[in-house]
């Protein structure tokens, strides 16, 4: 078992079968000497029904040789269901299940899970501390260790948030080989946009570990959070590369037809200027990811933007925008007016929609 540096300061550890191995060992070291012969401890694993079909009952083990009493708690995975209807059911299941600040909350799964989870742990009363475990590449390099959690609202994106407070993150890359395809390419979105940012050279790390098991992940995280924490320092709204567009992408669709992370190719490949877009297409072609929309007109998604802007869920909306000045180039964060920056997604927009269907006319969109 080996130490991440995720940038935070909480405990972060990774490994191939750590998580069914010393979560709960983990969690007794930090009683030291404490007698709990009489209250116990208590372990609630929030979790999907895949990800805790395939593993919960060898990841339960653990807590039951020791004397933890657990119980499973099912969220419905995916940006669709990462809503407070689910965080109010969880909330009701912490309470029936009686934590207290002895107790522990777990979230396992992928990024919505992981969302979900630290949002109920953040509004709980109970005390109880917040350990992730991670299950997609997505939510090992960025959710897990994120300081909020987000919701969505019908087809608004990240709508909602609260601050999160980690006490420890276990990264297993077992995980990874049960991921389902139509999430894949969110771990590699996120990866790119660091790449873009601020490192190069996780573009070919990445390829070279797509097609791999990743049985040793510690390298290339620890490369991935030196990245987004250079980001971050720089300034943390740089961070929101991409997203300008791809919330529109996915709140278009309801968050069903793209995934998180294939919206956000779409929007990164709009946003790199002209000379990039060749090698990325190579690079994203390796990665099975779009360069281009599918199903649906340019008016549509750009309808769906000037919404956005007018019922004022974008408005004043800080952009990323790439620019060359004396011949070097440079990512600077615009703070457009809103006709301005509809101006700049219209731009990008096209780019990603050449190979949509045809635009529609205004009398087509009515």
């Amino acid at each position: 078992m080996d130490r991440l540096d995720c940038n935070r300061s909480c405990d972060c550890f990774t490994g191939s079968g750590i998580a069914e191995e010393f979560v709960a060992g983990y969690i007794l070291e930090q009683y030291e000497n404490k007698d709990l012969s009489k209250e116990g401890i208590k372990a609630a694993i929030i979790s999907d029904r895949q990800v805790s079909g395939y593993y919960y009952n060898a990841f339960e083990k653990q807590f039951a040789i020791r004397n933890i009493k657990t119980c499973l708690i099912t969220v419905d995975e995916g940006e669709q269901n990462k809503n407070l209807t689910q965080v109010n059911k969880v909330i009701k299941e912490l309470t029936e299940f009686g934590l207290n600040r002895n107790d522990w909350i777990i979230a396992f799964g992928g990024g919505a899970v992981i969302d979900i989870a630290g949002f109920a742990a953040s509004l709980s009363t109970s005390g109880a501390r917040y350990i992730a475990v991670p299950t997609t590449l997505s939510s090992m390099a960025e959710t897990s260790c994120a300081y909020k959690a987000f919701l969505n609202s019908g087809s608004r994106k990240n709508t909602t948030s609260v601050a999160v407070e980690q006490t420890a993150i276990f990264i297993d890359p077992v995980y990874l080989s049960t991921v389902p395809k139509k999430y894949i390419p969110n771990g590699y979105a996120q990866i790119i946009r660091y790449a873009l940012l601020a490192d190069f050279g996780l573009l070919t790390e990445l390829i070279n570990i797509s097609g791999s098991s990743l049985s040793d992940i510690r390298v290339f995280l620890n490369r991935v959070y030196k990245a987004r924490a250079a980001i971050d320092r720089k300034n943390p709204v740089l961070l929101s590369m991409g997203c300008e567009l791809s919330d529109a992408i996915e709140g278009y669709f309801r968050f069903m037809n793209y995934s998180e992370g294939e919206a956000l190719a779409l929007s990164l490949f709009a946003t790199v200027p002209e000379k990039a877009r060749p090698a990325l297409a190579a690079i994203y072609m390796k990665l099975e990811l779009p360069t281009s929309l599918k199903d649906v007109s340019f008016n549509s998604i750009m309808n769906s933007l000037k919404d956005m802007y007018a019922n004022g869920s974008a408005a004043n909306r800080q952009i990323v925008c790439y620019e060359e000045v004396d011949g070097k180039g440079t990512w600077a964060i615009k703070e457009p007016s809103n006709s301005e920056a509809l101006a700049i997604l219209e731009d990008r927009l096209k780019i990603i929609a050449g190979n949509s269907l045809p635009i529609a006319s205004k009398e087509d969109e009515a």
